[in-house]
């Protein structure tokens, strides 16, 4: 996978940002409980007075600090907030420049847990997806292709490639390809995928 962020010089932050104690209070508390299920319920009992950049930057630090075992409902409420410039505090500058070089139509992947019926994360990166497959105990991936404009985020920041599309409709099954382990137990497709 190529790398998709470019070469910052300087800080790769949110032009939207400017300093809050009172974002800056929210975070110290909600951070308090980071890589538990109990920050992000944190984050919805305490964000209503946080700035808009606040509310974005923090939610998506939650999200790529600890998503597992959490719920995706409340996850998508919070998502789907009206406060404004969610595209510009959500990701960073690179991720932002990231997205926008990527095609019309994204190919995206995702490894299902078995009995999944919801989810809103997908990895640009077909091994990350085998690796999250053998993580699973699954067999297979599924490539789906989603338009852009209907993509929330591209977060770069585990490299894991990571796309949110909120609506699971959106994105288009495409197929599905067998993950196979290779030697030392890693994942990969199947060779020509």
């Amino acid at each position: 996978m190529k790398n998709l962020a470019p070469t910052i010089s300087g800080r790769d932050i949110s032009p939207d940002f400017r300093p809050s104690a009172i974002d800056a209070r929210i975070a110290s508390e909600v951070l308090r409980h980071e890589g538990t299920p109990e920050a992000i319920r944190c984050f919805a009992r305490l964000s209503m007075p946080l700035t808009s950049y606040g509310y974005w930057h923090m939610l998506s630090v939650l999200w790529v600090s600890y998503t597992g075992y959490s719920d995706l409902g409340l996850w998508k409420t919070l998502f789907s907030s009206s406060r404004k410039n969610r595209e510009t505090s959500i990701m960073k500058p690179s991720e932002i420049a990231a997205l926008r070089r990527l095609p019309e139509q994204i190919t995206v992947y995702r490894a299902h847990r078995p009995g999944e019926t919801d989810w809103i994360a997908y990895t640009l990166n077909p091994q990350t997806a085998a690796r999250f497959a053998h993580e699973r105990g699954v067999s297979h991936i599924r490539a789906y292709v989603v338009d852009r404009p209907d993509v929330l985020a591209l977060f770069l920041r585990r490299s894991e490639h990571e796309i949110l599309a909120l609506d699971k409709t959106r994105p288009r099954f495409v197929r599905e390809i067998e993950v196979i382990v290779g030697e030392i137990g890693k994942s990969k497709v199947r060779a020509g995928e």
